[in-house]
């Protein structure tokens, strides 16, 4: 029984190890996953930006379109205070479970998202334009996945824009 929670650990402790040892990833790498180029003006692509930003939930801060910055927020959650925290039976069983016996009240404070989009004309003749997106808050790490959401709900934002003309 010791035996294997002996092995069990040893091998927790060298897969974190092996984790912890992943390098982060380079600017480059970053900047190419926050970095997207569209057969459009710049016009056409700081519109449709408005747009994506206003349909997932974001309001626009700044707007300078001659330097082609956007700059959005976003607040997620709300501030809740309860009390009386023995009528939610979860967090009673966990106060049991653990052993605490704290009754204070509980506050939920709401976490800001912030987001800055840069565009830049890269050629005229044809349209090619680079959209570039950072998003910051909190502690909260951004995933690929993010970003390809981000950018599909941008596609789908410049061919609506598009049909509409």
């Amino acid at each position: 029984m010791n035996k294997n929670l002996f092995l069990a650990l040893s091998i927790g402790v060298i897969l974190n190890g092996c984790a912890s040892m992943m390098p982060e990833r380079t600017t480059a790498v970053k900047r190419a996953t926050e970095t997207k180029e569209y057969d459009v003006s710049t016009k056409e692509l700081i519109t449709a930006s408005i747009g994506t930003f206003q349909d997932l939930g974001y309001i626009i801060d700044v707007l300078n379109a001659e330097f082609g910055l956007i700059t959005a927020s976003k607040t997620q959650g709300t501030t809740t205070t309860r009390t009386n925290l023995e009528e939610d039976p979860f967090e009673a069983f966990f106060r049991a479970l653990t052993g605490i016996e704290d009754n204070s009240d509980v506050i939920i404070s709401p976490l800001t998202l912030s987001a800055t989009i840069t565009v830049k004309e890269i050629s005229t003749d044809p349209f090619v334009s680079s959209l570039r997106v950072n998003f910051e808050g909190g502690d909260r790490k951004f995933s690929d996945l993010f970003f390809k959401s981000f950018f599909a709900a941008l596609d789908k934002s410049l061919f609506l824009d598009q049909t509409i003309d």
